[in-house]
């Protein structure tokens, strides 16, 4: 395995591990604890945290079909579709728009 050797010339490395060896009591103390933006060290809780209700939003949809099988396309962030030719689907009206502005749905 490889020595390692810090340079003379690293003054924030050398800073840094000084200062973590003169406060290494201090952060064993504080393990526990979460700081805040403004600086006042919170306990942590271990409670669980339970979400009250689930928030519907009522999104349009339509009714499509597309004209050819289509896998895995993505269609906004973090989504993706897979449609099978001559099922019908109902989609977001966003989804809609697009594919019938790539040309891949029947005209209705």
């Amino acid at each position: 395995m490889a020595v390692s050797r810090k340079s003379p010339t690293d003054l924030t490395g050398r800073k840094a591990a000084e200062l973590a060896e003169e406060r290494a009591e201090e952060l064993k103390a504080r393990a526990g604890e979460i700081t805040t933006l403004t600086g006042i060290p919170q306990e942590v809780d271990d409670e669980e945290i339970v979400v009250a209700d689930a928030v519907e939003v009522d999104v349009p949809t339509r009714k499509i079909r597309v004209l050819e099988d289509l896998e895995d396309i993505c269609v906004g962030v973090g989504t993706s579709y897979t449609f099978l030719r001559g099922k019908t689907y109902t989609v977001p009206a966003h989804v809609a728009a697009h594919l019938e502005e790539k040309g891949y749905t029947w005209l209705n």
